[in-house]
């Protein structure tokens, strides 16, 4: 039996940040809100879990730095 990759990584980022364009909508009432709130709090705790129980692996201190960075330079050019 093969790798099988069990996570569509555009789909679920597509998603995610569709519910985030309709937490920011004006137009949306508070219920709705937070409603799409509470479920991207649960997605974070959810990956807060999985990831602490993860390994650790050769490149990720870099793959993280990397990220730290262009968040960094996002933040700096605005």
């Amino acid at each position: 039996m093969g790798f099988r990759k069990p996570l569509d990584y555009h789909s679920v980022h597509h998603q995610i940040y569709m519910a985030g364009v309709e937490l920011h909508n004006a137009r949306n009432d508070g219920f709705n809100q937070w409603t799409i709130k509470q479920d991207l709090h649960r997605l974070k705790w959810l990956l807060d879990e999985i990831m602490a129980d993860a390994p650790e692996f050769a490149d990720e201190a870099q793959f993280l730095k990397e990220h730290e960075q262009v968040k960094m330079w996002r933040t700096l050019t605005k």
